[in-house]
Formats: structure tokens, C-alpha cells, sequence
């Protein structure tokens, strides 16, 4: 169970979140949405406490955020990642820097610890990219690879804030299929994302926020009176069905 009581987050005396109030049991699959500056990556990285500065609670299975992530880890996969394509790492290396934070920056990477990493390549379906450099992938690939580096550390749950936005149609599709397995498999995972057609065939619930929260309810459930409310005048860009 994931908790957020009384959230308050402002940034150069404008509140960028405020009055938030949520519960995200443990075995969802939520997708965040909402327009752009609506606070969204916000969220995710306060409760990752990438971002300390905030006012209000959040709390992890029961106990501050703070104090579990000392203890335990979360996959993430943020937005807009930069890598040099002509830097020599190859998929298999940027999937061991998901191990880094457990094993200490000066540890050496052991036999063991290349076969967690392959098992996750594989359970991503890039195994066969394991020993390519990062610059001849692909956007699809190289993106499931990173998640390969977030499932890496064995945790629970999973965090992505807008995985599909270098991935070509075709591959969005696969890899919320992707998603939807793992979830399936236990994983809890929470991803902020603007393709709401996609996110309604594979996510349970939905979160709508535009700086405070406008629902947090099944996907099945959200209609355009809550979409309109969360993107204003921007709701015009919602494709049909909604």
C-alpha cells in the first residue's frame, strides 16, 4: 500500500500539488494522467523522495517513504533518460546499474549478478541485444532494456513516467502488453502516460491529476465530465470514447 495524506508541493511560492489525498494498494496497475505541468512526474519522484521539500505524508507499507526506501528499493524508469549512443555500454551493462544502488557504487558485479541481469533481459524480450552497444538499438529495444534495469532489482514494485514516448506505435503496444504480464505476475506498477486509449485496455485504475486530484477510480469508470475537469480546454485532444 502506497499513501499520500495531505500533500502540499509548491515551487517558487506556485503550489505544483496540493491537497492530495490517495491510496494505491499493493497488486495495481494505475496510469497517472493528466495535462502537461499537471504535476504528474512530480508525484512519482516525491514518493521515490527524489524530492524531499514537500509538506504532508508518504508512506510505504506503513511506514514513511523515507525510512523504506533505505531499506528496500523501487524500479523506476524515469522520463526522458539521456544516454550518448557512442558511449561502449552495451544492454547487458546499462541492465547491472539496477544493481548499483544495492550493491554500493565501488562493488564489482559477480556472476550471479550477470545472470539476474539476462534473466531480466530475457523476461523483457531483448536477451538477444544483451552484449549490443546501447547506440545500435532501437528506441523499442533500448526502452525495454531500461525496464530490464528496473525489474533487475527484484522489487515489488515498478515506476515509469512516460515509457512509451520514444517507442513507435507498434511498440507501445508490445510493451504495455509487457506491462500487463508483469502485473499479472505480482508487480505493482504505477506509470504516468498520455495515451488514455491505450492505458483503458490494460490499466485497472486510473489517476486523474491537474495539481490537485480529480479521481482516482477503475479505468472503466472515467468519462469526459473527469476528463474535462482534469485537461480543461485541452480535452478537445482526447480521441473518441471518451
Amino acid at each position: 500500500m502506497i499513501e499520500i495524506l495531505n500533500l502540499q508541493y509548491k515551487r517558487k511560492n506556485k503550489y505544483i500539488l496540493e491537497d492530495i489525498q490517495l491510496q494505491i494498494p499493493k497488486g495495481e496497475f494505475v496510469a497517472i494522467i493528466g495535462p502537461n505541468g499537471a504535476g504528474k512526474s512530480t508525484l512519482l519522484k516525491i514518493i521515490l523522495n527524489l524530492i524531499t521539500d514537500y509538506e504532508g505524508e508518504v508512506r510505504i507499507e506503513g511506514i514513511s517513504n523515507r525510512q523504506w526506501l533505505k531499506q528496500n528499493i523501487i524500479g523506476y524508469l524515469p522520463q526522458h533518460e539521456e544516454f550518448d549512443p557512442n558511449f561502449p555500454a552495451r544492454a547487458i551493462d546499462i541492465t547491472l546499474m539496477g544493481l548499483a544502488g544495492i550493491k554500493g557504487a565501488f562493488s564489482r558485479f559477480t556472476k550471479q549478478d550477470y545472470k539476474l541481469a539476462e534473466k531480466s533481459l530475457d523476461e523483457v524480450g531483448v536477451l538477444h541485444v544483451r552484449n549490443n552497444y546501447i547506440g545500435t538499438l532501437s528506441g523499442g529495444e533500448f526502452q525495454r532494456v531500461l525496464l530490464a534495469r528496473a525489474l533487475v532489482t527484484g522489487s515489488d514494485y515498478l515506476f515509469l513516467d512516460e515509457p512509451e514516448a520514444s517507442v513507435d506505435r507498434e511498440g507501445v503496444t508490445g510493451f504495455f502488453e509487457l506491462l500487463s504480464t508483469l502485473h499479472k505476475q505480482g508487480k505493482t506498477i504505477i506509470t504516468v502516460s498520455h495515451d488514455i486509449n491505450m492505458l483503458s485496455n490494460y490499466c485497472q485504475f486510473l489517476i486523474c491529476l491537474n495539481r490537485t486530484l480529480h479521481c482516482h477510480t477503475k479505468t472503466e469508470l472515467v468519462n469526459s465530465e473527469i476528463l474535462h475537469r482534469t485537461f480543461g480546454d485541452s480535452v478537445h485532444l482526447i480521441e473518441k470514447g471518451y
